[in-house]
């Protein structure tokens, strides 16, 4: 069995390994290039460990383990990605605002903007995109603090395949997407909404901070943990550039929208 450390939302998570297949660690490690590293130091936040099992084909899973145990690699690490995401936000829950969203950065500035919607509609697709362009800093859980810092989880993009197959858990890196700066700071929040029957160029529509507070309160992780959590979350919204509902078909056309979110002083 080896272990492997995964970093992301200011904290690090033990996965240990277990496979028949002896490529199977190395897989794991390049689908998380972005988050492996060395062994934890005393000072970081260490979550629950995730233990993971890739089984032969006349094992049986032992229910004294738990964690990930399945015959299908790609089954695992699509189930990895899930349990290493609980992991964290377990570990940083009444400490930092987290919420279902992607986020990209300006690599020069760290100014970044957080997608929030929920998955499977298109959230991922719109991050691959900007990611050429901007500092990849997750696609998944955007975790903030009241200085509004963003800490980056630069976890595999999961990406759909064929109906009924698992997600490809791939790498930013072979993707091509530009690493996230040193310390993003998080400047408007915009809650998509993709619709295939819209026409025409995006339409925004600004939300006061209570209608954010609302629209937000759904994508949010253990949001109530937080010391005075409305008024935590009302906070760092009132802090943002205004939170924007982001009605659009086509991924390319919110191209001349981010690049003014991102490059405007």
């Amino acid at each position: 069995m080896g272990r492997v450390w995964l970093s992301g939302l200011a904290s690090w998570t033990p996965v240990d390994v277990a496979s028949h297949d002896p490529e199977l660690q190395g897989t794991l490690e390049r689908a998380w290039s972005r988050c492996v590293g060395p062994t934890a130091d005393s000072s970081a936040v260490i979550t629950d460990p995730v233990p993971v099992r890739l089984l032969g084909p006349a094992e049986r899973a032992d229910t004294d383990l738990g964690g990930v145990q399945t015959v299908n690699p790609e089954i695992l690490l699509q189930r990895l990605t899930q349990e290493v995401t609980y992991a964290k936000i377990r570990a940083q829950a009444g400490k930092l605002y987290m919420f279902h969203a992607g986020a990209v950065a300006n690599v020069d500035t760290g100014d970044a903007v957080a997608f929030v919607a929920p998955g499977g509609t298109g959230k991922t697709t719109l991050i691959r995109s900007l990611g050429s362009r901007y500092g990849y800093l997750t696609d998944e859980t955007v975790g903030v603090d009241v200085s509004r810092r963003i800490y980056p989880y630069p976890k595999p993009l999961s990406t759909r395949g064929e109906k009924g197959a698992p997600k490809a858990e791939i790498s930013p890196d072979d993707l091509g997407l530009l690493p996230a700066p040193e310390a993003p700071v998080l400047r408007r929040v915009v809650l998509l909404n993709r619709d295939q029957h819209h026409h025409g160029r995006p339409t925004i529509q600004p939300l006061d901070t209570v209608q954010a507070i609302m629209a937000l309160a759904p994508e949010s992780s253990s949001l109530s943990l937080l010391p005075r959590p409305l008024h935590t979350l009302a906070g760092i919204l009132d802090s943002l550039d205004h939170t924007v509902r982001l009605t659009y078909r086509e991924v390319a056309s919110l191209d001349a929208l981010v690049d003014d979110w991102l490059t405007r002083p």
